[in-house]
């Protein structure tokens, strides 16, 4: 059984709504929780269908969106992000230390995807819970299996496909951070940026639609912030929507010998010092997955062996 027993679970859209069509997927989504977790209430927001009147690509106003997700936060054990888009940071304006206060103290699991990177990664900054990151209306039984059994605090393992840099020599462990690029930079962008303690933790990415030279910058802020000198680790998803076309492919190879080429001096000046920075691969982490989507427990617990197995576990009371 999970760590905590899940009695009432939540589908909120913190930032753009689902579209009419995806309603039969979030209704089987929500028949797997009454059965497999045996989920008591299950409460759909009011707001996962709808558009604000006056910015119609975010479902509500910052003001009705925050207070719902104030309220959410202190009813229920279970808080699914039902939709990507934009508009998760506006809510990081509205949410003060007495909510991440609650989310310490209650410790409610919480599943998003894309944009809820940016709220998946203050939750875990400001209240020291571990999130799942995962596209919710995606949890079908394969998956959900997976998702069950790591919220129940068991061990869930990936296979990685191929190292960037020179494999590591041993196992290494740290803590998952990061989710989508883009908003995960956003994240960090401001006047005064989380202190992490980055030697802890193995960073996760995956964004969608981004060329060579948007990467350029995402990368250079991550520089910026001092990131590679000090992480564990990468681990790098898709970087584009996945397809089973030959642009997809192409588009993946450039990316990934930019990555390499850009922080090749890193790469060589770690490896000098006996810190090596190992980067590894993924083909399962990213959006439009069809095959063993990865679902990663920001805040959580990972180890990544040599032979590319990769094994998540939830964790409580990880300090950055």
């Amino acid at each position: 059984m999970p760590e905590k027993k899940i009695r009432k679970a939540c589908f909120i859209a913190p930032s753009t709504c689902l579209p009419r069509s995806e309603k039969s997927a979030l209704n089987k989504t929500v028949s797997l929780l009454k059965k497999l977790l045996a989920v008591k209430e299950v409460y759909l927001s009011p707001y996962l269908f709808s558009s604000d009147e006056q910015i119609d690509h975010v479902t509500a106003s910052t003001e009705e969106r925050s207070e719902h997700f104030k309220k959410v936060i202190r009813e229920f054990d279970l808080i699914i992000s039902v939709a990507g888009g934009t508009g998760a940071e506006d809510l990081a304006l509205e949410i003060d230390k007495k909510d991440y206060q609650v989310i310490r103290n209650r410790k409610p699991i919480f599943i998003g995807f894309s944009d809820f990177t940016f709220l998946l990664n203050e939750i875990y900054y400001s209240s020291r819970v571990p999130a799942v990151y995962f596209p919710s209306l995606k949890l079908g039984k394969g998956y959900f299996k997976k998702i069950f059994a790591l919220i129940s605090g068991e061990e869930i393992y990936y296979q990685g496909s191929s190292w960037l840099t020179a494999p590591p020599p041993r196992r290494f462990s740290g803590i998952p951070i990061g989710g989508n690029l883009s908003t995960f930079v956003n994240f960090l962008n401001r006047v005064d940026p989380p202190k992490f303690s980055w030697k802890r933790h193995i960073l996760f990415f995956e964004d969608v639609q981004v060329d060579v030279e948007d990467l350029h910058r995402m990368l250079a802020a991550l520089r910026r912030h001092k990131i590679f000198r000090k992480i564990r680790g990468i681990v790098v998803g898709s970087l584009s929507q996945y397809s089973k076309n030959s642009n997809y492919r192409k588009h993946q190879k450039e990316a990934l010998k930019f990555i390499k080429t850009y922080l090749s001096d890193i790469i060589q000046r770690r490896r000098k010092q006996g810190y090596p920075l190992p980067i590894l691969t993924v083909s399962n982490f990213g959006h439009n997955i069809t095959r063993d989507l990865m679902a990663v427990p920001l805040g959580g617990h990972v180890t990544i062996s040599k032979g590319k197995k990769i094994t998540f576990r939830m964790s409580r009371g990880n300090r950055a």
